[in-house]
């Protein structure tokens, strides 16, 4: 198995002996940033202009107390109001596990987009094999 792990929005972190990029890199309306390793970058678009939270760093930050093991991965995040995307360089040919973490870090009581319960998201994977699990799984 092969391994990439970042910390969206995050510091570098060791986490169960894996080692998790840091993303803390300042992001904007609109950026693109490879990292320095150079095996992926973060495309990002848009300007918050329903609220000033966030402000030109689009990095939410966790204001409460977490009781998990793991807390440096959900202390922060990287904010896109339009477009969030990360990719992958040259990955090698094999098996990977894809696991996502999330975890609700902007919490307020109105109609704005930091509204619990108010995320709405996509997620692709530019996978064949993927694909082929989910049909199989579904019965197809």
């Amino acid at each position: 198995m092969y391994s990439l792990y970042i910390n969206c929005g995050g510091k570098h972190a060791i986490v169960n002996k894996k080692s998790y990029d840091d993303d803390s890199d300042s992001s904007g309306a609109a950026k693109f940033h490879v990292s320095p390793t150079g095996n992926w970058a973060f495309s990002t678009t848009g300007i918050f202009i329903d609220g000033d939270q966030l402000g030109e760093t689009y990095f939410p930050q966790n204001i409460t107390t977490l009781t998990m093991a793991d807390t440096e991965l959900y202390m922060t995040a990287r904010g896109s109001p339009i477009s969030l995307t990360y990719y992958a360089f040259c990955l090698a040919n094999g098996g990977y596990i894809v696991n996502l973490h999330f975890s609700e870090i902007m919490f307020t009581d109105d109609q704005t987009y930091a509204s619990l319960g108010r995320r709405v998201f996509d997620i692709y994977l530019q996978v064949y094999a993927l694909t082929i699990l989910f049909l199989k799984s579904l019965g197809v």
